[in-house]
Parts: C-alpha cells; structure tokens; sequence
C-alpha cells in the first residue's frame, strides 16, 4: 500500500473517532455462543483468532453480522478489511453500522497492510481481517513475517484480531476455530436466532485459556 494510502486512512480514522474510552475485559464478546464459549469469554485482546468458513453457508457471515449487533451495543469499534468487497451492509441493522469503518482493498498486501495500521491505531476493540474468496496460492505464499508483524502489532494493542479464511493458513495461531457444519438449503427460511443455535464449532488449534489469562 502506498504511503499516501496510509496517511489517507489513519487521517479517516482520526477524523471519525477523534476518542475513544477502550473497555478492559476478558475477551470481546461476540454474540455467537459457541465461539465465546471455546474462547473462554470472547476473542482474546492482543491476539489472532482465525476463524475458518466458507465464503456462504456455513455462518462466516453470520458471525460477523452478530459481532457488529453486539459490540454496537457495547459501544466498541469494530474496523472491517474486505479482502473481496464480500460484505453486505443491508445484511445487518442501520443502527449496528455506526461504530464500524469498512476499508476495502485492492490487494492481498493493502489487506494486510491496512489491518496493521488499524491494529496499531488503538481506536477499534475488534479488528476484523476478511480474506475469504482472495487467491489460495497468494494467501499461502504470504510471507510469516507479515503474520508475525500483525501479530507483534496486536500484542502492543488491546485489540482482538479475527481472520476469516476459508482454510487454515496464519501459522502459529493461538486459536483457529471452524465453522465445520454448512447449513441446508432451509436456511434462508429460518430466523437469524435459530441459525445461531445451528452454528457447529470446531477447535482446530488452540486451547480455552481461563479468563484470568485472557485478561492478564
């Protein structure tokens, strides 16, 4: 990402939330039950969490959505990289759109690059991460070092990190979940709540750490 890029953004970032008050907690909370329940309260500050879907039906977008609704009511900032301009804003309440700044890049490497300057910004308890639907062969030829510097990035921030992909690829994360169970095609008829319930989570890597840990 060209440096003009970058100061363009950090000057939208400061220009939209001039301030803001971080809550301090165990994990940010994320609405879907079974996610919160393996993280042991929420996703993790300073860390990346991977979560492993596909690009429909097997509630990639789902969680999203929920986390937008439930940290618009928890008043925290939500910043949301769309590695293919796959999100739908008419998918999710008016209302839960206001703490959120949506950028949508070009590339794999201004995807990665403008996740480290959100992360490093220190505005946004959640930074999303979405490169579902970007090229296989350029995800997995990503360089661990930039993983690694996202991750450094995270660590000096409370912010929580969640990547969404469509296959296990950030090395060495903490916790990589999969969405394991594609809904049928009844879906489209069942109420958001109901397809919550439906959500099968599975911890591929990783392990529950006691909140105390999170939060230490």
């Amino acid at each position: 990402m060209e440096n003009s890029t970058i100061a363009a953004l950090r000057s939208l970032v400061d220009l939209r939330f001039p301030t803001f008050a971080r809550k301090t907690s165990p994990g940010v909370c994320t609405g879907v039950g079974p996610i919160d329940d393996a993280l042991g309260g929420g996703l993790p500050p300073g860390q990346l969490t991977e979560l492993v879907s596909t690009m429909a039906g097997s509630g990639g977008q789902l969680v999203l959505a929920r986390l937008l609704v439930t940290t618009r009511a928890e008043r925290q900032r939500v910043a949301l990289v769309d590695g293919v301009d796959g999100f739908s804003p008419e998918s999710v309440p008016m209302d839960a759109l206001r703490h959120l700044v949506w950028i949508r890049p070009r590339t794999l490497q201004e995807a990665l690059a403008a996740a480290d300057v959100l992360v490093r910004d220190g505005n946004y308890a959640v930074v999303v991460l979405d490169l579902r639907g970007m090229n296989e062969r350029a995800l997995l030829n990503t360089p661990k070092s930039l993983w690694h510097r996202l991750q450094r990035a995270a660590e000096s921030r409370p912010a929580a990190v969640l990547v969404q992909t469509t296959r296990g690829l950030v090395p060495a994360v903490p916790w990589r979940l999969t969405l394991s169970k594609p809904f049928g095609l009844a879906a489209s008829r069942l109420s958001q709540e109901k397809l919550l319930a439906q959500l099968t989570v599975e911890i591929v890597r990783g392990h529950v750490m006691p909140a105390e840990e999170l939060a230490g």
